[in-house]
C-alpha cells in the first residue's frame, strides 16, 4: 500500500491524500518526473472512491505539484524541493498562529509537536 488514510480524522479524505503525496515529495520519495499510481489503482489500494482520488489529484495539479501526461498518467511536476519545503514551513507557521489565537497553550502545541516528531526535545536542549 502506498499510504493509509485515517477515516476517523476530521480532515477530508481527499485532503489527506493531497498531504500524503506532498509529504512523499518533501521526503524525496517522489521526485520530478515520477509517475503517481493511476486514480483507480490508488483508490483501490487505499480503499476510497476513485472520485476522491481524482479530486485530490486535481487539487495537486492546480497547485502546480503534479501534471497530467496525456495518455500516460500523472507525474510529479515540482522542480524545486526547497521552495516546496518553504511552503510547508509557511503552512506550519500559519497553523501555529491559528492555534495560539484559538487559545491553545504553547505547552499543548509543544506536546503535539513532540508527539508528531516522536521524541522529547527537553532532553536534547543544550
Amino acid at each position: 500500500m502506498w499510504f493509509s488514510i485515517d477515516f476517523s480524522s476530521h480532515v477530508p479524505v481527499y485532503k489527506q491524500i493531497v498531504e500524503k503525496i506532498k509529504m512523499k515529495i518533501a521526503k524525496g520519495e517522489l521526485k520530478q518526473g515520477d509517475f503517481l499510481p493511476s486514480v483507480r489503482k490508488l483508490a483501490e489500494d487505499i480503499g476510497v472512491n476513485f472520485n476522491t482520488v481524482s479530486k485530490a489529484y486535481k487539487e495537486l495539479s492546480e497547485q502546480g505539484i503534479i501534471e497530467v501526461q496525456r495518455g500516460e498518467g500523472y507525474t510529479v511536476k515540482v522542480e524545486n524541493l526547497e521552495d516546496f519545503n518553504n511552503e510547508i514551513l509557511i503552512e506550519i507557521k500559519n497553523a501555529l498562529k491559528k492555534a495560539l489565537n484559538a487559545g491553545i497553550s504553547p505547552n499543548e502545541i509543544k506536546k503535539i509537536f513532540e508527539e508528531v516528531v516522536g521524541r522529547d526535545f527537553n532532553d536534547t536542549r543544550s
